[in-house]
């Protein structure tokens, strides 16, 4: 499994620069709502992120929600149809 320290510093950067971003906008969700990651951004935000960022950081949100501190903000719920990660808000 690819680890965020076994990828290159841009990306890294990138990745982390998202990964705040989405965190961040958890604060303006209600108790209770469900939402993509990709509903946490602007569309034509989420659109210019590489696929490949835009994986990893799927990858590394669903990781902070298993973390202690996700587990108090968020709960990973099911996929869509589209095997995109449905969340819901604490």
């Amino acid at each position: 499994m690819q680890t965020i320290e076994n990828i290159d510093f841009a990306t890294r950067q990138a990745v982390t620069g998202i990964l705040e971003m989405a965190k961040s906008e958890l604060a303006n969700l209600h108790e209770g709502e469900t939402f993509l990651l990709s509903d946490l951004f602007y569309g034509y935000i989420w659109k210019r992120i590489p696929d490949k960022d835009r994986k990893l950081v799927g990858r590394y949100f669903l990781d902070f929600a298993d973390s202690e501190e996700g587990k108090k903000a968020i709960e990973a719920l099911n996929k869509t149809s589209q095997n995109q990660q449905i969340y819901v808000h604490k």
